[in-house]
């Protein structure tokens, strides 16, 4: 077993990209005095190497993060004995808690078993490495992770609108360099989300009314571009906006699931433990988003507790997991006034599947509210297209039914 919890960490991490969060991760490890790089984001090439040492049965995050291991390690130059690939994991009905075991069987297949991974499980809300720097990179990675989500919140909300085609992915890119460069260096982040706030403000926008729609589902697929095909550019072109669930809310999600355990087997000390990481996780968030609250009108997350308590109607929340989320986000979606929801998730997928069975049944309580399941394998879809238009145009006519949903149809 290549797995470590040591400190003194002497070796290069190699983050995988998922999104942009990962930028700010790999600041964190900086800060704390570990060397750490973004590996590349996936490309066609990923899925050559990933197909080419998975047997296809995995899902898509899966077989792309094998490939993107794969990349790195075949680079000229690359030294196993001082390197080290950083590989979350998570509990409930997901492949995913076991990608790293299925990492490391390919490593050795191919003769790297120096190669190390380091394993943080959502299980123990990450807190399980990094040794006596533990507080400090938990922290610095939290905060980095939220004022990039923050970032990304305010390029979509901006990026429809804009004047002047491009200007928005050119300001994020300088605001998220700002961020990565504070948190590196240990500066103030808040002055530095203040300083990003009036970089956006001040892009020139149309005034025109959009639909909103809300993306949900499996999260490195819903979050990573290449993966789902591009899908958020797509709903743009077609005259939407979209309100993406930030990778961060699996964090709080993580969190109150400690939080629940402690409090179930009375473990004091991982109560009060859980106290701490809620109190200043809720704290950060509202700071984080004080400086973009005027831009990003009612884009402010909706608190976790509420979001299960929509879910636990349709669905048990023991299952645990990605399902629960993606019903209780569809939900508070529709509840906000959104125009339509799209749920996306690799082929092959446990949660996806839960979701797709029980999606009926929340949609009709909410008045047949526009919803799409989209599923991606990493096959270029030819109908992506055509079956955006239809579910856009359904999702445009409903705009002006928004306010039939009430609280009474909850």
């Amino acid at each position: 077993m290549h797995h470590t919890n040591t400190s003194a960490f002497d070796k290069k991490v190699y983050i995988p990209y998922m999104s942009d969060a990962a930028y700010a991760l790999s600041a964190a490890f900086k800060r704390c005095g570990i060397d750490s790089e973004v590996m590349e984001a996936p490309d066609n090439s990923t899925i050559g190497y990933g197909l080419k040492y998975t047997n296809g049965n995995e899902c898509m995050p899966c077989f792309v993060t094998t490939g993107d291991i794969i990349k790195v390690i075949e680079k000229p130059g690359f030294d196993p004995k001082s390197s080290a690939f950083f590989m979350p994991t998570s509990p409930g009905p997901c492949k995913f808690g076991q990608y790293n075991r299925l990492h490391e069987l390919v490593l050795d297949n191919m003769g790297y078993n120096e190669v190390e991974f380091l394993v943080p499980s959502a299980g123990k809300s990450y807190t399980d490495f990094v040794g006596d720097k533990a507080t400090l990179f938990r922290r610095t990675a939290w905060q980095g992770c939220l004022a990039v989500d923050t970032l990304e919140k305010a390029l979509y909300r901006v990026r429809p609108y804009e004047i002047n085609k491009g200007e928005t992915e050119i300001v994020y890119r300088q605001c998220r360099d700002i961020i990565v460069d504070t948190i590196e260096k240990g500066k103030e982040i808040y002055d530095a989300m203040e300083v990003c706030a009036k970089k956006f403000e001040s892009i020139p926008i149309k005034d025109e009314k959009r639909p909103i729609i809300g993306i949900v589902g499996e999260i490195f697929l819903r979050l990573n571009k290449f993966t789902n095909n591009f899908t958020i550019e797509k709903i743009e072109s077609l005259g939407a906006e979209v309100a993406v669930v930030p990778t961060y809310k699996w964090i709080t999600f993580t969190t109150y699931q400690y939080t629940a355990d402690a409090y179930k087997n009375k473990k004091f000390k991982d109560m009060f433990l859980s106290f701490l990481v809620n109190y200043y996780q809720k704290k950060d968030e509202s700071n984080m988003f004080k400086p973009f609250s005027k831009l990003l009108r009612n884009q402010k997350e909706t608190n976790i507790k509420e979001v299960l308590e929509y879910a636990k109607k349709y669905i048990d929340i023991a299952i645990g997991g990605e399902a629960i989320l993606t019903v209780g986000e569809s939900i508070d979606f529709a509840k906000r006034g959104y125009s339509g929801v799209v749920s996306i998730h690799p082929f092959h997928c446990m949660p996806g599947s839960i979701v797709q069975a029980i999606s009926k049944k929340f949609r009709e309580d909410l008045n047949n509210f526009p919803w799409i399941n989209l599923w991606f394998d990493g096959q270029e879809s030819t109908n992506l297209m055509l079956r955006l238009e239809a579910f856009i145009h359904q999702a445009k006519q409903w705009q002006g039914g928004s306010n039939v949903f009430s609280e009474e149809a909850a």
